[in-house]
């Protein structure tokens, strides 16, 4: 199992994803609260204990799963922290409980600007929404021009190589430049309109 940990929020696809790819999942937050285990939840047991508005029916934690608030998440200690449901979740008056090294942004816009440039002082990288959520938008392009089939292991294989370089490029052009990832995506994207609009017949 991977040495890292996680946070995620109760978003089934982000929770059962990372504990897939071998991350420990510590603690997840639903409408109730926080469920906890620093020694790793069993993902799984409370996917299937949700109710119909998602929540996890705490008659099925184990011994040495954790019922904390529902803002107990900020502070779990974990290496990656993915707000993955709420927006405008992180902002500069708790931003300092947070303890991990890595916040990926599977909601849109769950870090506020002033919050981020806090964590990038304390080297807390935050890899932005418009990076981590492309490969959704991405996937139904490719799909249109043909890139990829109908196959779904052919689909996945293609989102996670592309995904894998795109953030690799982000993060390498970050460290380049001495920039926050947001800021290395965003030049990135700079770089490349004047292929894309190109491409789709924007320039005259």
């Amino acid at each position: 199992m991977s040495p890292y940990r996680a946070w995620a929020p109760w978003v089934a696809p982000t929770a059962r994803f990372l504990s897939r790819a071998g991350l420990r999942i510590v603690a997840v937050a639903d409408v109730k609260g926080t469920v906890a285990n620093p020694e790793g939840l069993d993902v799984e047991a409370l996917l299937g204990a949700r109710d119909a508005y998602g929540a996890v029916d705490r008659g099925v934690l184990r011994p040495g799963d954790l019922e904390l608030p529902g803002d107990a998440w900020l502070s779990a200690e974990a290496e990656v922290l993915v707000p993955a449901a709420v927006s405008y979740a992180v902002d500069a008056s708790n931003e300092g409980r947070i303890t991990a090294r890595w916040i990926v942004e599977a909601a849109n816009m769950p870090v506020l600007p002033d919050a981020e440039v806090l964590l990038a002082g304390r080297g807390v990288a935050v890899l932005p929404d418009v990076v981590v959520n492309s490969g959704t938008n991405a996937w139904w392009w490719w799909t249109l021009f043909g890139d990829i089939g109908a196959d779904a292991e052919e689909a996945f294989a293609y989102t996670r190589r592309s995904m894998r370089a795109l953030i690799d490029q982000v993060l390498a052009r970050a460290e380049a430049g001495g920039s926050t990832p947001r800021a290395a995506a965003h030049a990135i994207v700079a770089d490349r309109l004047p292929v894309i609009a190109e491409r789709f017949g924007w320039y005259r």
